[in-house]
């Protein structure tokens, strides 16, 4: 693996782990608004935004990348 491929892939996970805490914090607070208790809130903000990120990150596995290999 070459630097620069390397230094794209630190990018990378910088930004998901980014989204995943904000996403979190954004859950957390809109729950928090709603009355949820706290366990349900907790439950929701710790497994949504992994799924989500999970999803989007199949997405552009799935559409993105066959498209650069052609």
């Amino acid at each position: 693996m070459n630097r620069n491929s390397l230094s794209r892939v630190g990018v990378a996970g910088v930004v998901v782990a980014v989204a995943g805490i904000v996403l979190f914090v954004v859950l957390w607070a809109i729950l928090g608004q709603m009355g949820v208790d706290t366990v349900a809130r907790l439950l929701v903000a710790f497994c949504l935004p992994p799924a989500l990120l999970a999803l989007v990150i199949g997405a552009y596995i799935l559409v993105v990348k066959p498209k650069r290999d052609v």
